[in-house]
């Protein structure tokens, strides 16, 4: 049976966006496991054996709506890179962010065991 895992750097993430250090933790894992229970691993793709990173460059509001989402990176799936955008599209809002965080690039990367 095929199981899925999916990772989220969130913390590598923010130093490649050139945020302060200061950005608080409890709001980064907050992120991570919003997206996280919303991820899932097509089926297609675990049929395929298709794994890779999807880097996703999120623009968010004041108030932690999403407005917009953009592949940054390709995972070199199509299949993972539309449902990396899909998820993070259907969640609609983060908690608000820190004060002067505008957008996140947040890398997805998905593996089968």
């Amino acid at each position: 049976m095929l199981k899925k895992t999916a990772m989220f750097v969130l913390l590598s993430a923010v130093a490649s966006a050139g945020w302060c250090a200061d950005v608080p933790a409890q709001w980064q894992g907050a992120v991570v496991r919003l997206i996280a229970s919303h991820q899932n691993y097509p089926r297609s793709a675990q049929l395929r054996g298709e794994q890779g990173t999807t880097k996703l460059r999120i623009a968010l509001n004041p108030d932690g709506k999403v407005g917009e989402v953009d592949l940054a990176v390709s995972s070199g799936s199509a299949i993972l890179d539309r449902e990396a955008q899909a998820t993070v599209a259907n969640i609609g809002k983060f908690p608000p962010p820190p004060a002067g965080v505008t957008s996140l690039m947040v890398p997805i990367v998905w593996r089968l065991n």
